[in-house]
């Protein structure tokens, strides 16, 4: 993700997360991993918020903490660097993060969602 929590294409790609693994809490089996990069590195702050876009009345939206453990989320370090930001333990901030990246996009199988 490079958008910022409240951007419309990151509440997608939470929804989308959320669907994956299902309703019931963390991703557990299912082989998602979120990597983070741009302005995305902010969805590491994870404060709960409220979606008063939705027609049935507001809804908090599940942060991305709240859909994954931190080794199934990797955050790209310069971008937290050039931000001030820290992961705190809430991602993975390898060394290598587009290399990563990049092994991922071409395993065999592989589904990319870009947000």
């Amino acid at each position: 993700m490079t958008k910022t929590p409240r951007s419309e294409r990151t509440q997608l790609c939470l929804r989308l997360l959320a669907r994956l693994i299902g309703s019931g809490g963390t991703a557990g089996s299912a082989d998602v991993i979120v990597y983070l990069a741009g302005d995305g590195v902010y969805n590491l702050i994870g404060r709960d918020w409220r979606d008063s876009a939705n027609q049935s009345g507001c809804r908090l939206v599940k942060t991305l903490q709240m859909l994954l453990p931190g080794d199934k989320i990797i955050a790209c370090r310069e971008d937290l660097l050039a931000r001030g930001l820290s992961a705190d333990g809430n991602a993975a901030v390898p060394a290598n993060f587009y290399e990563l990246l990049v092994n991922d996009m071409m395993k065999e199988g592989s589904r990319i969602y870009t947000f």
